[in-house]
């Protein structure tokens, strides 16, 4: 599980990425979605390039290109990084809990997966699919939405989960399925301490 030290605000948590997907650890950059202890990664918005990087979309060098994009033009594409994150989880994360996404979740990702093809062509000497330089921070999002097409269509569903104690969502690529947690050493750890604590009064 990588750690990235995204500028965490005033939270004291930290980010990982743990999802096995792409698509995943985006949407994992709310922490405790939907409990009061909720954090928003992306409310600072040059996470989202470090982020990115980490993430292996983007070199090094292009995030540096990309951090001088600034004022309103930032604001305005950060709100959109955020926006298509809330569209993702929409359509993911009820996978993690054994549920079919709405069939109108489907249909924008449809729209996005239309509206991204043309950032993809063949590399003359690979011969192998690659994606177009990435000029914007929407353009980024790109290979997140095509990977959030390929869970739909190609992984096993049922080795999509969900942690029990912080709700971010993975990939189970165990061989028995047996992972539980987005992270033994975090989550693994504080809920078996949890359950010793009960099980000791």
């Amino acid at each position: 599980m990588k750690s990235i030290a995204l500028d965490p605000g005033n939270y004291s948590g930290t980010y990982k990425l743990v999802g096995e997907e792409i698509s995943f650890d985006f949407i994992n950059t709310i922490s405790w979605p939907g409990t009061e202890r909720e954090h928003d990664w992306l409310d600072v918005p040059g996470n989202f390039i470090l982020w990115a990087t980490a993430a292996g979309i983007i070199s090094k060098s292009k995030a540096k290109l990309l951090s001088r994009i600034s004022g309103v033009k930032l604001t305005k594409e950060m709100e959109y990084v955020q926006s298509i994150r809330y569209e993702l989880s929409k359509i993911l994360t009820p996978l993690a809990f054994d549920k079919k996404p709405p069939e109108g979740a489907i249909a924008d990702l449809n729209i996005l997966i239309h509206q991204i093809v043309q950032q993809r062509s063949i590399d003359l000497k690979t011969q192998k699919w690659v994606w177009n330089d990435f000029l914007s921070l929407r353009e980024v999002l790109a290979p997140i939405i095509w990977n959030a097409g390929h869970v739909i269509t190609e992984i096993d569903h049922a080795r999509i989960k969900h942690c029990p104690s912080c709700n971010w969502i993975f990939y189970d690529n165990t061989k028995n399925k047996s992972r539980r947690w987005c992270d033994m050493k975090d989550c693994g750890s504080r809920d078996k301490s949890l359950r010793y604590y009960h099980s000791q009064k």
